[in-house]
């Protein structure tokens, strides 16, 4: 299946080929994203490292800032 992702701290959109039933932690560790620190979201609502996704998928993927 395919997913469109959208990597918002490059500015760039790319499709992803994942296997069926794959899930948002399967997505993070194909585009070199660790799960802490990353937020995902889909259809404007953040998701969790556990959704199953969906061939035609939409998402934003947020990198969280920390430091001071």
């Amino acid at each position: 299946m395919k997913v469109t992702v959208e990597l918002v701290r490059e500015n760039k959109i790319i499709e992803v080929e994942l296997p069926e039933r794959a899930r948002v932690r399967d997505l993070l560790k194909k585009i070199g994203y660790r799960v802490q620190g990353s937020v995902v979201v889909k259809n404007s609502l953040p998701i969790i490292e556990d959704e199953e996704l969906k061939d035609g998928d939409k998402l934003r993927v947020f990198l969280a800032a920390s430091g001071g």
